[in-house]
């Protein structure tokens, strides 16, 4: 067992192991605030403090830690090997000289947006105020980068610690906000456009709906074996919802014919977590397939720390997919894979499991104006990343984009390079 002595052990430091060495290492460890004997120390022994002691192994301790408050830090970035870091030694005397388990815990808790104030129109916290949107980081999984860094100086001291080892993986997941263009609409709410001759064929003469490609994907989905997750949206109140009554028999046909070939979770509407609405809308889509949810993505991608994720833990949901940004792919905490949620004002941990997304369809839409060879090699870009560090490749589609000749082309070259990777 690995045993790490810290002067003083909190919430935030156990975290952080948990996270680093549990996890993500598969190691198991001891946390020590009394520090053995020179003469009887443990073989696998770290020292996390600033105290200047006879050990094989020793990590800077800064103090985001040690403390309980949130409050604004400074974060100078400066160099480690070939990668940037943050909450870096004064001196180089240690074995790993800047606060790895403080730079993990300060990003993937994202403790920066605990207290910005500075939000866009949708109240959502602004990828250009994070601390990766610096050029050093530009959203890579840097998380990753440091842990395969840490690993690799552990096994100098250590080459007979064993690591967990990971596997790159891909899941696809798609936020359904319009299933249908003309069916299933309450027509005292969202009148379909009876100037398109289409709306008089899907109605009257019953067409397939033309935002109705649900069936394809999933034999594209099951051809390349790819898992995946649809998230649904069951409110058609006001203009940022769904053009589509969740009451409708064509929503809830649709909802149990994909539901029988694939994982399903609710995507909560514009305002769930404010009006704190959020069981009538899950209730209603575990009624409609008759089994438990436990998977979410917001809608909009509107999430604020930490009231979002206490409701989703007071509605059991267990697993969430929204840390992702709407304007820039990339990694909101700087990881690719699920991590447990950490609240920063409650001081302790959780059992939300947070999957990070880190690529999105409507981010070339309605954010970023890119040819489609653009589009291309912003997917290779992220996708390539996630190969070097083995981590989790999780896009996000909607079915109202895919039916754009642009964004098919791009699905269509995602799956292709998917399969010959």
């Amino acid at each position: 067992m690995l045993v790490i002595y810290t002067p003083k052990v909190t919430n935030r430091i156990k975290y952080a192991c948990d996270f680093v060495f549990q996890e993500y290492f598969g190691i198991a460890y001891s946390l020590v605030e009394t520090l053995p004997k020179v003469d009887a120390l443990p073989f696998f022994f770290i020292n996390y403090s600033n105290e200047q002691l006879e050990a094989p192994f020793s990590i800077f301790q800064h103090s985001l830690l040690i403390e309980d408050i949130i409050q604004t830090i400074q974060i100078d970035v400066s160099r480690e090997s070939d990668f940037s870091v943050f909450f870096t030694a004064s001196e180089n005397i240690h074995t790993i000289n800047f606060d790895i388990f403080s730079a993990i815990f300060y990003l993937v808790t994202r403790y920066e947006e605990y207290f910005s104030d500075d939000l866009d129109i949708h109240e959502r916290y602004k990828s250009t105020n994070s601390i990766l949107a610096h050029p050093a980081f530009s959203f890579t999984p840097i998380v990753e980068v440091w842990l395969d860094y840490l690993k690799n100086a552990l096994l100098r001291v250590f080459p007979t610690l064993q690591f967990k080892a990971h596997q790159t993986t891909c899941l696809f997941t798609f936020d359904v906000d319009h299933p249908f263009r003309y069916k299933g609409r309450n027509w005292r709410k969202h009148l379909p456009n009876f100037t398109k001759w289409n709306a008089w064929k899907t109605l009257l003469i019953a067409y397939k709906d033309e935002l109705d490609i649900f069936d394809e994907l999933s034999t594209l989905l099951q051809q390349h074996n790819i898992p995946s997750i649809f998230f649904f949206l069951l409110n058609d109140d006001g203009p940022n919802n769904s053009n589509v009554s969740p009451l409708s028999n064509a929503y809830s046909a649709l909802i149990n014919r994909i539901a029988t070939q694939h994982t399903i979770g609710i995507h909560p509407s514009y305002n769930v977590h404010f009006e704190q609405d959020l069981y009538q809308e899950k209730s209603l889509l575990e009624r409609y397939t008759n089994q438990r949810i436990y998977h979410a993505r917001q809608h909009f991608l509107r999430l604020q720390f930490p009231m979002t994720y206490r409701t989703l833990i007071a509605n059991a949901i267990s697993q969430d997919y929204t840390l992702c940004y709407p304007d820039v792919p990339g990694f909101r905490a700087g990881f690719s894979r699920a991590f447990y949620f950490f609240d920063l004002e409650k001081n302790q941990s959780t059992s939300l499991l947070i999957q990070p997304s880190c690529w999105m369809d409507a981010t070339f839409e309605y954010y970023q104006t890119k040819t489609t060879d653009e589009i291309k090699f912003e997917f290779s870009k992220v996708y390539n990343q996630v190969k070097k560090i083995n981590g989790n490749f999780v896009p996000i589609f909607h079915n109202d984009l895919l039916v754009q000749p642009a964004h098919r082309a791009i699905f269509d070259y995602i799956l292709q390079q998917l399969k010959s990777k």
